[in-house]
């Protein structure tokens, strides 16, 4: 198995982790709730074909070239790692526990959401030394953890809401986002879908958020014990 194809498979493990930590049981506070699903797409004609980045250091753990994952695409041109926030579904009393992973020179995954005032765990799998440099989006360090064995486990707090860019200062080509939020989030999977369980009912302005893509807020009503649908075309 490659390596690219092995931290993708621990991406997907861990992001349907982190969906079944953020899915709410149908009902929220004795209140029945519903569901949000839909789908992050861009045009066909305009689906990135994955690039290559040359390795030039580290080359024994991270292999001669990496993956660029700045922009996933599935072949219908589904969009990976798009974030959809729900404005004004505050997160209840379950939220995902945001953990950032070096793998294979990495971080896995790479776009994850977590909750404001939430920590997050920092660790390594790799031999070598590897950095953990967190920007908030004033360009303004987090913090900047240096995991130089594999195994050794670090927290730090996300206090602001916002994207947090995660950049590795030994292995320039390494980037990550944390998407931290007062309300309930979700990042699509490699399709592009999303499920968003356990809203209370109501009328919400869902936002769209792409490291590399843009795109408009849908409007949703959701209804108790129903399913609302809302999808984005990124460009």
């Amino acid at each position: 198995m490659s390596k690219s194809l092995t931290v993708g498979l621990l991406a997907i493990q861990f992001g349907l982790a982190l969906f079944v930590v953020a899915i709410g049981a149908g009902e929220r506070g004795g209140q029945r709730t519903g569901l949000i699903v839909g789908t992050v797409t861009i045009d066909e004609d305009d689906v990135p074909e994955m690039q290559m980045v040359d390795v030039t250091a580290d080359q024994g753990v991270c292999g001669a070239e990496v993956e660029d994952q700045v922009a996933v695409v599935d072949p219908s041109g589904g969009v990976a790692n798009a974030v959809i926030i729900v404005s004004g579904a505050p997160w209840g009393d379950i939220k995902p526990v945001p953990v950032i992973n070096n793998v294979g020179c990495y971080f896995v995954p790479r776009v994850q959401v977590a909750a404001t005032r939430s920590v997050i765990t920092l660790t390594s799998e790799d031999d070598i030394l590897h950095t953990t440099h967190a920007y908030d989006d004033r360009q303004r360090t987090l913090f900047n953890i240096a995991i130089p064995v594999p195994g050794l486990k670090i927290e730090r707090p996300l206090r602001r809401p916002g994207p947090v860019r995660i950049e590795c200062d030994s292995h320039r080509w390494m980037r990550g986002w944390v998407y931290v939020t007062d309300d309930i989030g979700v990042v699509t999977g490699r399709d592009g879908r999303f499920e968003l369980s356990g809203i209370s009912p109501g009328s919400y302005e869902l936002t769209v958020w792409h490291e590399r893509f843009e795109g408009q807020g849908k409007r949703v009503t959701v209804s108790a014990g129903s399913t609302a649908e809302a999808s984005f075309s990124l460009r």
